[in-house]
């Protein structure tokens, strides 16, 4: 059975540090050729709404939670 990878972009919320700002989000959508179960993954924000501080923060997109990490200008995994 193959799978069907593309990109897609969804609107999240990222929160922490004391602050909250909306942002868009690339996601890669993976899905099964026969309507089967659809899975998101490598979330890449694309753009914030708000100049963020240095540090952890929770990412809220299509009903998902990620942690990132914000470090000199980039968006990246925790650790």
């Amino acid at each position: 059975m193959a799978s069907i990878k593309e990109r897609v972009s969804f609107t999240g919320t990222l929160r922490g540090q004391g602050h909250e700002s909306t942002c868009s989000v690339l996601a890669t959508k993976v899905s099964m050729t026969n309507s089967g179960p659809v899975a998101y993954a490598r979330y890449m924000v694309n753009s914030v709404s708000t100049t963020l501080p240095e540090g952890l923060y929770d990412l809220s997109v299509n009903g998902r939670l990620v942690r990132l990490r914000h470090q000199n200008g980039q968006w990246l995994a925790p650790f």
